[in-house]
C-alpha cells in the first residue's frame, strides 16, 4: 500500500510538468487562430513562432492545435454570420500552409550537412509556397473568403478615388468611370501579384513575424541570440547579381516573344532578388547607425522615422529603390568595412 502511495506521489509532479509544457503551445495555438479570423492575419503567426522558439520540440504540436483551432473557429463565425462556405477550404489551406512553413523555418534540428540550407534559401522556400496559395485566392472570383473579399473591396475604394479625382470636370469623370472599374483595377492588382508580388508580400509577413516571435522570445529569456538573419551583417549571396541581371533579360525576352509563363517567371526571380538587395542595402543603413553609438531617445527618433516612411505612399517606393541601388552598389564598393577578428565577412546567416 505504501509502495503504491510513493508511485503516485513521483508521478504527480511528471504529469503537472506535462500539463504546464502543454499550455503554452496550446495558449498560442488559440492566440494565433483568434488573431487570424478576428482581423489581425497580419501577426498572426508570431504567436506560433514564440512556442516553437520556447520549444522547438513542441513545434508538430503548435501546429496540429492552431490548424484544428482555426478550422474550428473559422466555421463557427462563418455559421453565426451566415456567411458562405464556398472560401473556407482556401482560407484553412493558406492558414495550414503559411504555419506550416513558419514553423519549419523555426524549428532549428540537427541536418547532416548535405540537408542543410541557408537561413535565407529557407525563407525564400517557405515565401513560394505561402505564394502558390494566396494566389488561389487572389484569383478565385466567387470565394467567400476573407482575403480574396478584402481584396474586392480594395479595389472598389481605388477606383472610387480615383474617380474622384476628376472634380468637377463631368468629361474626365465620364472617361474613368468608364476605364478606371473596379474589375480593372482588380485584374492590375492580380497582375502584380502574379509578377512577384505575391512572394514579395509572403517575404515580408513571415519576416515581420519571425521578428515579432523572436523579440518576444528574448523579452521572455531576458537575453538576446542571434536567431535570425541579422540585417546590420546580411550579405546577399554571390551569385544573386547574376540573377538579377538574367531575370532582367528574361522579362524582356518574355514580353518581346509574347510567352507569359516565361515573363512571370523572370519577374518572381526579379523581385526576389530586389527583396535580397533591398535587405543587403537596409543592413548597410542599420550598419552605419549602429557605430554611431546613438542614444535610446535618438534610436526611437530614427525608427519612428523608418516607420513614417514605410507606409507614405510615393515616398516607400523611392526608398526601396534606394536600397536596392544601395545593396547592389556593394557588390563592388567595400561600404561595410568590418574589423578584422577573424569572421567571415559573408554570414551564413
Amino acid at each position: 500500500m505504501d509502495r503504491g502511495t510513493g508511485a503516485g506521489d513521483a508521478l504527480q509532479p511528471l504529469n503537472m510538468e506535462n500539463k504546464a509544457s502543454l499550455l503554452l503551445p496550446l495558449v498560442c495555438a488559440v492566440l494565433s487562430a483568434a488573431m487570424f479570423n478576428l482581423g489581425f492575419s497580419f501577426l498572426f503567426l508570431a504567436p506560433l513562432g514564440f512556442a516553437v522558439l520556447r520549444n522547438a520540440g513542441n513545434a508538430p504540436l503548435v501546429f496540429a492545435a492552431s490548424a484544428v483551432l482555426n478550422a474550428a473557429l473559422a466555421f463557427f463565425l462563418r455559421s453565426r454570420l451566415g456567411v458562405g462556405t464556398s472560401g473556407f477550404a482556401l482560407d484553412f489551406s493558406y492558414f495550414a500552409v503559411l504555419a506550416l512553413v513558419f514553423i519549419w523555418t523555426l524549428a532549428e534540428r540537427e541536418k547532416p550537412p548535405a540537408l542543410q540550407v541557408r537561413k535565407l534559401y529557407q525563407l525564400i522556400g517557405a515565401a513560394a509556397l505561402g505564394a502558390v496559395v494566396f494566389l488561389l485566392i487572389v484569383f478565385d472570383n466567387d470565394s467567400s473568403s476573407a482575403f480574396a473579399t478584402s481584396l474586392r473591396a480594395q479595389a472598389d475604394v481605388f477606383s472610387t478615388l480615383w474617380i474622384n479625382t476628376a472634380g468637377a470636370d463631368v468629361a474626365r469623370r465620364s472617361f474613368l468611370e468608364q476605364t478606371v472599374t473596379p474589375q480593372g483595377v482588380l485584374e492590375i492588382l492580380r497582375g502584380a501579384m502574379l509578377r512577384g508580388g505575391a512572394v514579395a508580400f509572403m517575404l515580408f509577413i513571415i519576416y515581420i513575424n519571425r521578428r515579432m516571435a523572436q523579440t518576444a522570445y528574448w523579452i521572455a529569456k531576458k537575453r538576446r541570440a542571434a536567431l535570425a538573419i541579422d540585417l546590420p551583417l546580411f550579405h546577399a549571396p554571390v551569385n544573386a547579381i547574376w540573377c538579377l541581371s538574367f531575370s532582367i533579360g528574361a522579362v524582356l525576352l518574355g514580353r518581346i516573344v509574347g510567352i507569359s509563363v516565361l515573363e512571370i517567371a523572370a519577374w518572381n526571380v526579379l523581385v526576389v532578388c530586389a527583396v535580397i538587395f533591398a535587405a543587403q542595402g537596409a543592413g548597410i543603413v542599420m550598419f552605419s547607425i549602429a557605430k554611431w553609438n546613438l542614444p535610446p531617445i535618438m534610436r526611437l527618433f530614427f525608427n519612428i522615422i523608418i516607420f513614417v516612411i514605410i507606409i507614405s505612399p510615393g515616398i516607400n517606393i523611392v526608398a526601396l529603390n534606394t536600397l536596392v541601388f544601395l545593396g547592389i552598389a556593394e557588390n563592388w564598393l567595400p561600404i561595410r568595412v568590418l574589423k578584422n577578428d577573424g569572421a567571415p565577412r559573408t554570414p551564413g546567416e
